[in-house]
């Protein structure tokens, strides 16, 4: 956001999305906490009268003493008034207490709720949505926006209800104890709330610009130390830091907007608070020179103006934590109401243990508004099978078989298991039958054991050990100083390429896989390390239907056929030695990489 972004101009901005609506979505959360929220609100209610009780209680003292001095009395005429000022100041202060405890703990509850809600979400959006989204502005929207629902639910919930109610039981307070002097306290009112009407025409979009500022550096950030490597190779770093100096100038605009949308706020409702304790004070003074008020009572409505103003000013100033919180909430909303491209049918089969057959139908597919990739394609892939599918880069090789784990859905045609369209079936029973193991295996930041693990939970050490014997990956394991136990960072960082795709390996033993999918999973590294996964390839793919995209055409030739991939379309199938023999597009393929 430039800088010269003014308050005007944000109130001309488009219409926030109905503050109502988000509010209620966030109050659905303390729902099933009803019990403790209405249990804090019978705190709260007692707490708000014994603060309302207690100028009444001050006033009646002074009464006590001025009449008690007139009239030769002695200090004991103070002492039930007196009690009962610091009996309710005693209760007052314990029911807030409890109030606070029972709020605090209904709102920590609900934002447990909600995490579980997104974490949920994340999980359950398609493969095409994370490819749409900068990851650093994604964290952004699951740490920084839920830690402003955090601060509103937790804290701002309770302080607004207690503002509020404040109000009502200063305001029925003073009623209660001289009309005109709350008629000329109120006088002022319309003043205050064509001020909030003011501030909130520009609040709301200037911390909701502010969020998204926030998600912008967020992204940046995240891309530049994914990138770093790249950025210092290629002597990029200094242009770097200017898209990163651009970014954070526009994050530290609009958080000069934000703060100065509230800085606005709160000196002209001090100036409208005193105008209204002035207000009070001349009109008491005149209303108890006619005798028409006590002393006590005027400065009982010196307490009341000051409680009063004081509940409006913060009440107005969490107004600013509202909008912040609301401007969050409809981010992590927007989220959560984010629909998956791939989704369950009602009433979906559950799979059982399939046999392996795989088939595609007249299926064609194109990325969103994208060109087509993938070109009437009709293949038949029989159980046990083991299918090598190979072609130039970009030839569409791994979004054809990334529509088998149903990561994407065909734009046009199906795709079969077992007979079955995968539109049919649950996404956990079927992907309970595939193992994947791409060129760039992905390792998580604990031991070896637990990434092995991670393709059958509750799996023993002993399973775990023969999966990694059986992918060859035992030997440099225990050669690690920790063995199975060794943490291997994020990503697997401390290991090499070709070690992480033997973990990768033992993972895909372990799951057991009816149906075996394999990206490229030789490509990236040496031939030593190759020559163990193809013994490896040999035991895993035995009885077992699998999908291999190969680079190295020396890692198909045992397959049980071959098809080749040109521009979204099956251009040739055979066996390797069959294809060879047709001189066609895999015979160059071969020549080209094994010429001399």
């Amino acid at each position: 956001m430039a800088r010269g972004t003014s308050l005007r101009s944000l109130a001309k901005d488009e219409k926030p999305r109905a503050t109502w609506t988000a509010v209620r979505r966030l109050l659905g959360y303390l729902l099933p906490y009803r019990r403790e929220v209405a249990v804090a609100m019978i705190w709260l209610v007692g707490s708000s009268a014994a603060s309302a009780a207690s100028p009444a209680l001050t006033g009646l003292v002074i009464d006590t003493a001025v009449d008690a001095a007139g009239a030769g009395g002695s200090a004991r005429e103070l002492l039930l008034p007196g009690s009962l000022l610091l009996g309710t100041v005693v209760v007052g202060w314990w029911l807030q207490r409890a109030q606070i405890l029972a709020l605090g703990m209904a709102g920590q509850r609900a934002l447990f709720d909600l995490r579980e809600e997104v974490f949920a979400t994340v999980q359950r959006l398609s493969i095409s949505y994370f490819e749409g989204v900068e990851s650093g502005d994604l964290m952004s929207r699951l740490i920084n926006d839920i830690e402003t629902l955090n601060s509103f639910l937790s804290q701002g919930f309770r302080r607004v209800l207690g503002a509020a109610l404040g109000i009502v039981t200063t305001l029925a307070g003073m009623l209660i104890v001289d009309w005109r002097l709350a008629l000329v306290t109120l006088f002022v009112v319309p003043l205050m709330l064509g001020a909030t009407r003011l501030f909130g025409l520009v609040a709301r979009r200037a911390f909701r610009r502010r969020q998204e500022a926030i998600g912008e550096v967020s992204a940046t950030l995240a891309e530049e130390l994914a990138g770093i490597k790249v950025s210092q190779a290629f002597n990029r770093t200094d242009a770097d830091r200017g898209v990163f100096a651009s970014r954070n100038a526009a994050n530290r605009d609009a958080n000069v907007t934000a703060s100065a949308v509230s800085s606005a706020f709160s000196p002209t409702l001090a100036v409208i608070s005193a105008t209204a304790t002035a207000l009070v004070a001349a009109a008491g003074g005149w209303l108890a020179i006619e005798g028409l008020v006590t002393i006590g009572v005027v400065v009982a409505f010196f307490g009341y103006s000051r409680a009063f103003f004081n509940a409006v000013s913060q009440l107005s100033s969490l107004y600013a934590e509202t909008q912040s919180a609301l401007a969050g909430g409809e981010r992590v909303f927007a989220l959560i109401d984010t629909p998956s491209e791939v989704a369950e049918a009602p009433g979906a089969l559950e799979l059982g243990r399939v046999r392996g057959e795989v088939a595609l139908d007249g299926v064609c597919f194109s990325y969103q508004t994208g060109p087509q990739v993938v070109h009437d394609i009709d293949l038949a892939v029989p159980a046990g099978t083991t299918l090598a599918i190979v072609g130039a880069t970009g030839a569409g090789k791994t979004t054809l078989v990334n529509l088998v784990p149903r990561f994407y859905d065909p734009t046009c045609g199906r795709v079969l298991v077992d007979g079955h369209d995968l539109r049919d079936v649950t996404l956990r029973s079927l992907r309970a039958n595939l193992g994947v193991v791409l060129q760039d295996p992905f390792l998580f930041a604990g031991s070896i054991a637990e990434n092995i693990r991670y393709g059958r939970e509750g799996a023993s050490d002993a399973e775990v050990e023969a999966a990694a014997r059986t992918a060859h990956a035992h030997g440099f394991i225990e050669r690690l100083p920790e063995g199975y136990d060794t943490v291997v960072g994020e990503r697997g960082i401390t290991l090499s390429t070709g070690q992480r795709q033997l973990v990768a390996f033992a993972r895909a033993v372990l799951a057991d896989p009816a149906i075996l999918i394999l990206d490229e999973a030789t490509s990236s590294v040496d031939t030593r390390t190759e020559a163990l996964i193809q013994a490896a390839l040999r035991e895993l793919l035995a009885d077992r239907t699998a999908l291999i995209i190969a680079h190295r055409l020396s890692t198909v030739r045992d397959a049980d056929r071959i098809i080749v991939i040109d521009g979204g379309r099956i251009a040739e199938d055979g066996t390797y030695a069959e294809l060879l023999a047709r001189d066609g597009l895999f015979a160059r393929l071969h020549r080209s990489q094994f010429a001399g």
